[in-house]
């Protein structure tokens, strides 16, 4: 998933090649005039003060935990700040998740009306998205000479696109439609964040430049083998749920279970006033990190210290998420979980927060 502000900042690092909005193109030239002058004077200036704590209690809560059990992160997000807009027009973001394992980090972009893609790219590391609200282009090419594959995103699309998956294309291509038309939300997670060698150009118009060039090449896509392809779900319109067998007032929509790879995806609607399922009792995963965030209404979920420990209670509503690393242990209140109807994405991984290169299946829950 891409877009203008996310490509021209990942070019300005890796050396990969898209086309620049306005807005980032004269920031650019603005940051570089400046640093001749700030660099001269470095020498000089006194060290700069720490910087103040920002205080995240507004919206971010993390439970109590003892070693060898780690902690639950919930946030609030529709409270956190867009810490500045980018761009000409005023993309956003706020970072829920940065990786500590090799890079990678969940953000939820905020992409306003007009907003367009990139050039033709692909990552070396596997990605996932959820568009909340909105709609956004972003297409997908079969191959490196190819860009035909027009895909527009809407509210409930899932994706889990896979490494050597070429997308973007649309700028200056089809300016008209190739763009938001009411401008989106979308939570995205990238495993390989967006260090050096994380976005790789395949556009035509500079692949082949030198890496060295202003704008940077990349010559090495000649000696890519297969090109993927991702999984594009539309969840709302094209995808009803399932009733889960054994629990009643549970329901599942299975987006990707993949045991080659160690990556599970499934969104889950909890009825009002229906038992907790015995699946989400008090558990804990000893690998793999867990992701959840509450598409619409409200659910209960107790963590603990350990296991024996005392619950502590938090009540979340829409667009909550809660981080769950390995050995957190963490349950579904088990009466009355749900008020008034609840859904929820949940996205767990077998090992980490990554795709494995082995392969692995995700790991059954320990309970207590």
């Amino acid at each position: 998933m891409t877009k203008d502000i996310l490509m021209t900042k990942q070019k300005l690092t890796s050396g990969s090649s898209f086309k620049a909005t306005t807005g980032w193109t004269a920031l650019a030239g603005l940051v570089a005039a400046s640093a001749i002058g700030a660099w001269a004077a470095a020498a000089q200036a006194p060290a700069p003060a720490p910087a103040k704590p920002v205080d995240t209690s507004a919206y971010e809560k993390k439970s109590t935990s003892a070693a060898p059990y780690t902690s639950i992160r919930v946030l609030d997000t529709e409270k956190m700040p867009i810490p500045g807009r980018m761009g000409a027009i005023g993309f956003g973001m706020k970072g829920l998740y940065e990786s500590k394992i090799g890079g990678g980090h969940m953000r939820i972009w905020y992409t306003p009306p007009g907003g367009k893609g990139a050039g033709m790219h692909y990552h070396p590391g596997h990605e996932w998205a959820y568009n909340i609200q909105g709609d956004f282009v972003n297409n997908e090419s079969t191959g490196p000479n190819n860009w035909s594959i027009l895909q527009r995103f809407r509210e409930g699309a899932f994706l889990s696109r896979p490494p050597y998956s070429i997308h973007g294309g649309e700028n200056g291509r089809m300016e008209a439609f190739m763009e938001t038309q009411v401008g989106a939300v979308i939570l995205l997670m990238e495993e390989m964040g967006g260090g050096p060698g994380s976005s790789l150009s395949v556009d035509p118009k500079t692949r082949d430049l030198p890496v060295a060039d202003r704008g940077g090449g990349n010559p090495g896509w000649k000696d890519v083998k297969l090109w993927a392809t991702p999984r594009i779900i539309d969840t709302i319109g094209g995808m009803p749920f399932q009733d889960v067998e054994g629990s009643p007032g549970l329901h599942a929509k299975y987006l990707a279970e993949d045991s080659l790879h160690g990556f599970r995806a499934t969104i889950y609607r909890l009825d009002a006033g229906a038992a907790t399922p015995a699946q989400f009792r008090p558990h804990y995963y000893k690998q793999g990190y867990q992701f959840f965030f509450v598409i619409n209404g409200d659910l209960k979920i107790d963590a603990y210290a350990g296991p024996g420990q005392k619950k502590e209670s938090y009540q979340l509503t829409k667009h909550f998420y809660v981080e769950r690393p390995p050995m957190s242990a963490m349950a579904i209140a088990p009466e009355k979980a749900s008020d008034a109807n609840v859904v929820w994405l949940e996205v767990t991984y077998g090992k980490g927060d990554k795709w494995s290169e082995t392969p692995l299946a995700v790991e059954a829950p320990t309970y207590f």
